[in-house]
């Protein structure tokens, strides 16, 4: 009797687990982002996190910043508690050890990456939408090839 609820249920369990997790392909992605010209901007969270959601809810959903992710950006987001699969130079892991293998294991934590989704800019810890607003016109204008952030910014403040 027991094998007869149990199968069952450690099916549904798997099914479950299968149909929420997410393949994700950075190498492609960024490949795409070049297609259309953009930048790969790809965003790791946890559950639970309160400034994870507060950046999610008050920077990234912010009616000012909304528009320039759309348009100049591929936008990925990678929740270091789920079971998703994250392939990064031809290499399979899940999220945390992605976050890892990049350097970024505080979070929430953006990193920006190129055409061969190098990466070119990279901010951990939460960022309101002034800053954030700065650091997308950094990497959508592709300073960070001429000048560090830190000049980028203050060169926008004079203007």
């Amino acid at each position: 009797m027991y094998k007869l609820i149990m199968i069952p249920f450690l099916l549904l369990i798997a099914f479950v687990t299968a149909a929420f997790s997410r393949d994700i392909n950075i190498d492609t992605l960024a490949a795409e982002a070049a297609k259309q010209n953009k930048h790969l901007l790809v965003w790791l969270h946890k559950t639970d996190c309160g400034y994870c959601e507060s950046m999610r809810e008050f920077t990234l959903e912010d009616d000012t910043i909304a528009p320039v992710l759309a348009k100049d950006f591929i936008f990925e987001h990678i929740n270091v508690n789920e079971k998703d699969t994250v392939t990064y130079k031809s290499h399979q892991s899940d999220g945390k050890a992605f976050a890892k293998k990049v350097g970024f294991s505080f979070y929430p934590s953006s990193i920006f990456m190129n055409a061969k989704a190098d990466i070119v800019f990279a901010a951990p810890g939460y960022i309101d939408e002034k800053d954030f607003i700065v650091m997308l016109h950094f990497v959508r204008s592709g300073a960070y090839s001429e000048m560090g952030y830190d000049c980028f910014r203050r060169k926008e403040e004079k203007q």
